[in-house]
């Protein structure tokens, strides 16, 4: 007899299936208790993070040329 495993008992590889199904049953249970966000306000909020992102990367970057010029200017 293999050790871990007792006759009449379920396989670990039949367990652990019964348990992976047992898990997918309980996470689709769980999703059906989320509160989910309306489509515009998903739109409207991923609009304003794009926008903010682009502009203070282009702040950023405004910053560096102006600070590249001004080192250029020191180091000649």
């Amino acid at each position: 007899m293999e050790k871990g495993i007792k006759r009449g008992t379920i396989s670990s590889g039949e367990n652990l299936l019964h348990k992976s199904v047992n898990f997918l049953r309980e996470v689709k249970l769980e999703a059906k208790k989320i509160t989910w966000a309306q489509r515009k306000q998903v739109l409207m909020t991923s609009l304003m993070v794009i926008f903010l992102s682009l502009f203070i990367g282009a702040y950023l970057g405004i910053l560096d040329l102006i600070y590249n010029f001004i080192l250029s200017l020191m180091v000649k």
